[in-house]
């Protein structure tokens, strides 16, 4: 039987250095590969995830596909984004948000790195409210139909397509480093999505595109040795203010 384990002092104190705040009326609960945490597979943690919950997630690398569906206020916190890994399984796609037709809603997802699996990283669909922070995404970060998302200061790339892609979505991308990929940021269908404060660098061709249909902004970003800067197709709309192409890193 598994072990339950809630808010504790030691769980408390790991939030504490983390810089975490715990949600007033949830469970803080613990995975560990080696047994001295609730579950042992951060799958399994969320798929018992109750509303207001926080999965805390000691070292290691976690080879398993990790779908976060059909729960809402659920947060999950890696103990370091250079510790833990999540490296995904069998799926293409290592870290699910949202599956189809089910949504997830008020979603926090930070301090961790995950890697890509069948050429997707990370993929968000159907969603509401979800928040990327501090965590390190090898390959591509994928949006479709999911709004209030935000992505903030975090590694995004090493992509063979584009590092970050929004579709019919609506979302942020503020502060963050995105690199090494054929595009940064593309932006497509009715998406509306605002860029901002990035460092956007060494991908093959453009930097940030807008294709026909989507609107957005794209403020304060330093584009270094992009194959192209900023494109704006026809049909698409977006507001440029304040960036900057340097050129080095």
């Amino acid at each position: 039987m598994r072990r339950k384990l809630v808010l504790s002092a030691l769980a408390i104190g790991w939030l504490f250095l983390l810089g975490v705040e715990a949600l007033a009326d949830g469970r803080v609960v613990i995975v560990a590969q080696d047994g001295s945490g609730a579950y042992a597979e951060i799958q399994a943690a969320i798929d018992n995830a109750l509303p207001g919950d926080t999965i805390l997630i000691k070292p290691g690398n976690y080879r398993e596909d990790v779908v976060v569906h059909s729960k809402d206020r659920l947060r999950l916190v890696g103990e370091s984004r250079d510790k833990v890994t999540i490296l995904g399984l069998k799926r293409v796609g290592a870290f699910r948000i949202g599956k189809w037709p089910y949504g997830a809603n008020d979603i926090e997802v930070r301090d961790l790195t995950i890697s890509q699996n069948g050429g997707l990283a990370v993929g968000i669909f159907n969603g509401t409210k979800i928040l990327l922070a501090n965590i390190r995404v090898r390959g591509l970060l994928y949006v479709q139909q999911a709004q209030d998302v935000r992505i903030e200061r975090s590694l995004l790339g090493g992509s063979e397509t584009t590092g970050v892609s929004f579709s019919d979505a609506q979302g942020e991308v503020v502060g963050n480093e995105i690199r090494d990929s054929d595009y940064g940021v593309t932006i497509a269908g009715k998406s509306d999505v605002r860029v901002e404060s990035n460092v956007i660098a060494n991908n093959l061709y453009d930097a940030v595109v807008f294709q026909p249909g989507s609107r957005g902004a794209v403020v304060g970003n330093t584009l270094v040795k992009n194959g192209g800067g900023i494109s704006v197709q026809d049909g698409a709309q977006a507001d440029l203010k304040g960036n900057t192409i340097a050129s080095a890193p």
